[in-house]
């Protein structure tokens, strides 16, 4: 029986030795196995970077691309804010021309009527050309009040309540969506109160 056991105690040792070579020579596979793991989750990591990088490139390309056209645009919309200024003195006196002339006059004389309707047609056509470049008047008559449109000089009694506008002594004009120039308006203060 000791040959026996010696002889499985031999065989058993050997098996033993036979893994261990096994291993071994299987190690330096098995480490090549873990470092080429290493090495992908380290590629994904940084492709995975580098596409978020490339992502928030290409948006902030995209955005600096949107603001740039619109301050294109803005400048665009806005560059004949000063000519039409100065512009808006020759559309008043234009306005004030044909209200100084009385209504009475104009059916009298045939050549006040023609002057008044060459007056209008220049009104009109400064207007529209105007217009057509984004400048146009406001109504305020007989509207509240609002300091950011409005420029009031006075203020007088009238029917119309408190707050409310009730002449307008120059118009107001805007230039695309900004104020160009405040209407300069007179505001009622209501009634007047009648002494007791």
């Amino acid at each position: 029986m000791d040959e026996k056991n010696q002889n499985k105690t031999k065989s058993s040792n050997q098996s033993i030795g036979q893994t261990k070579k096994n291993t071994k020579n299987s190690n330096p596979d098995v480490k090549k196995k873990l470092n080429q793991d290493l090495i992908i989750e380290d590629l994904k990591k940084k492709l995975k970077d580098l596409e978020d990088k490339l992502l928030r490139s290409l948006a902030e390309s995209d955005n600096l691309r949107k603001r740039h056209d619109k301050e294109i645009n803005e400048n665009f919309k806005y560059a004949i804010k000063n000519f039409a200024e100065s512009l808006l003195t020759v559309t008043d006196n234009f306005h004030r021309a044909i209200n100084s002339i009385p209504e009475e006059e104009s059916s009298k004389n045939p050549i006040t009527k023609n002057l008044i309707i060459g007056i209008q047609a220049v009104e009109k056509e400064l207007a529209d050309v105007l217009e057509k470049n984004g400048v146009k008047s406001f109504k305020s008559i007989d509207e509240k009040f609002n300091p950011e449109f409005h420029h009031a000089v006075s203020k007088i009694h009238s029917n119309s309540p408190e707050g409310i506008i009730v002449e307008e002594l120059q118009r107001g004009f805007m230039i695309g969506e900004r104020l160009l120039r405040p209407a300069m308006v007179a505001v009622s203060m209501g009634p007047k109160k009648k002494d007791l």
